[in-house]
């Protein structure tokens, strides 16, 4: 009897700490420029041989500004993972992606942005691009992020950056903020 009791113990002990490991992370990007087009972009993120971070998806652009909410659930089970994410971008100008048209754009990550670890990944990214008559940019980037482990301690992160952003000759976007949505590459 005893030994069934220590199973049944054991038991519920590893599912409440699987069970625990399961998270939810809500961030929101809402980026504000002038002098400068800001895009939210999601899709796969690539290296070439040269080098260079390339990105093949999608992509909303905005004058004024763009607001991105991202949503990733991972729940564990088991052997087995489940990861959700879905992402909302909205416009100060009210503007829209187009769903279906896939393109690929040509990045280049601003000082303390990290691409290198999320190649081969789907990513959902913020982007600007000087506008050619000017030399450079302002852009404000507000960020919070929640993290709610199922069953746990909420964690929240809130930061605000001021940045100049230079305008590189070329078709070069210049990316401020990037965040994996779980997914690989196909």
């Amino acid at each position: 009897m005893r030994r069934i009791i220590c199973a049944c113990a054991a038991a519920f002990a590893i599912s409440v700490s699987a069970a625990a490991q399961d998270t939810d992370i809500r961030s929101r990007t809402e980026i504000k420029t002038d002098d400068a087009t800001v895009f939210s972009m999601t899709g796969c993120l690539r290296r070439d041989v040269a080098g260079n971070f390339t990105l093949y998806g999608t992509a909303v652009r905005s004058r004024d500004g763009v607001t991105t909410e991202t949503r990733v659930r991972t729940e564990n089970d088991k052997d087995e993972s489940k990861v959700t994410t879905t992402t909302r971008t909205r416009t100060e100008d009210g503007r829209v992606g187009t769903a279906g048209t896939v393109a690929t754009f040509l990045l280049r990550p601003r000082e303390n942005v990290v691409l290198g670890e999320h190649v081969g990944k789907q990513v959902q990214l913020s982007a600007i691009m000087v506008d050619p008559d000017h030399k450079d940019a302002e852009v404000k980037i507000e960020e919070k992020t929640s993290v709610d482990p199922a069953r746990g301690d909420d964690k929240t992160r809130r930061s605000r950056t001021e940045i100049e952003v230079e305008n590189h000759a070329g078709s070069q976007y210049t990316v401020v903020s990037v965040k994996p949505t779980g997914a690989s590459c196909q």
